[in-house]
């Protein structure tokens, strides 16, 4: 079972990667590029964290 440090982590991370997600479907990609690498880094994190 995760502790409670480890459950908010993963659901601060998740949060941001859907919050990032929309915005980059309702700005242009030129205003949402600065996102895009901490986008990946959480996905790859939040991948890993499941496998």
């Amino acid at each position: 079972m995760a502790t409670p440090a480890e459950a908010v982590s993963v659901l601060v991370a998740l949060e941001f990667v859907v919050v990032s997600a929309i915005v980059l479907v309702l700005v242009p990609l030129e205003a949402a590029f600065s996102i895009i690498p901490l986008l990946l880094v959480f996905l790859i994190a939040l991948h890993l964290y499941r496998s």
